[in-house]
Parts: structure tokens; C-alpha cells; sequence
């Protein structure tokens, strides 16, 4: 998912590898982390801003995948647009708000944030048992969920 990147000062990876172990999912924590050379001198805040990056990111993802399937799965349609309803909500209104409540100062609505991200993946992946189906989107829901963990315990840090 994300690719690491080698770090020339140790107390900078040490921070970071502290950190992660703090989260449900510390590899992933870590890989995603390392990918951004941003976090070799960002602070908590600035580590949590690169994993709410990291979930815009794999909503981008799966809002490309929600369309691509809706042209070759038909008869997933309404399950896939709810999906898009769901995936919509997370980049344009809970990673900003998550963001700002960050930037401000204040991590307790920036964990809300995250809190109800995790809710709407699981949200999506219902939408499909609702309709009789299988989710062709487990994977990415998963994914959504695990990373949205990982941000809500390093802004919980913050608190």
C-alpha cells in the first residue's frame, strides 16, 4: 500500500516508531508514515494530518473502484451509489472537518471525525448484504477502516 523510505536521524524514526506502536495496526501506522517525507520532522499533530492524508487517499481509491464497477457490475448499482454517497461524505466533509478541528487545536473533534469514518466504511459494506450481494469492495472497506484506527489513535494522543 504505502512504500517506506529510508531515515538518516534516528530519533526522528524513533518518534515515529513510538508512536505506531500506540495504534491497533503498527506496521501499517509505520508504512504510511514513512512514505512521507513530511513525517521525518512533523510533530503528533503533523502525524496525524499525513494519515488523514493517507485516508483521503484511500477513499480517492475507492470512489475510482465504485465507479468502475458501476459500468461493469450493472446490477450492483444501488449498493455501489450508496457506496459513492458514503465515500463522497468521507473525502469532502469528514476529512476536512478533521483537518480543521486538527489545525485549530482542537483533537477531539478531529477523533469524532475519524470515529465516524470507520463507521461509514462498515456502512458501505452493508449497503450490499442490504441489496442480497457480496461486496466486490471488502478489501477497500477494510482498508478505510484500518487506516481511519490508526488516525483516531494518534489523534486520541492528542487529547
Amino acid at each position: 500500500m504505502y512504500k517506506a523510505m529510508f531515515y538518516g536521524t534516528i530519533g526522528d524514526r524513533q518518534f515515529i516508531e513510538n508512536t505506531c506502536k500506540g495504534t491497533p495496526s503498527y506496521n501499517l501506522c509505520l508504512s504510511i508514515l514513512l512514505a512521507n517525507p513530511k513525517s521525518q520532522n512533523a510533530n503528533l499533530t503533523g502525524l496525524a494530518l499525513i494519515i488523514v492524508d493517507g485516508v483521503k487517499n484511500e477513499g480517492v481509491k475507492t470512489l475510482q473502484q465504485i465507479d468502475s464497477l458501476k459500468k461493469s457490475l450493472p446490477e450492483l448499482t444501488a449498493a455501489l451509489m450508496q457506496c459513492g454517497d458514503v465515500y463522497n461524505t468521507i473525502i469532502h466533509v469528514d476529512v476536512p472537518l478533521t483537518i480543521n478541528a486538527l489545525n485549530l487545536g482542537n483533537p477531539k473533534f478531529g477523533e469524532d471525525g475519524m470515529a465516524d469514518i470507520t463507521i461509514e466504511s462498515q456502512t458501505c459494506e452493508r449497503s450490499f448484504k442490504e441489496h442480497g450481494q457480496t461486496s466486490p469492495l471488502t478489501n477497500m472497506n477494510k482498508d478505510m477502516k484500518d487506516v481511519a484506527n490508526v488516525g483516531r489513535a494518534i489523534i486520541r494522543m492528542l487529547l
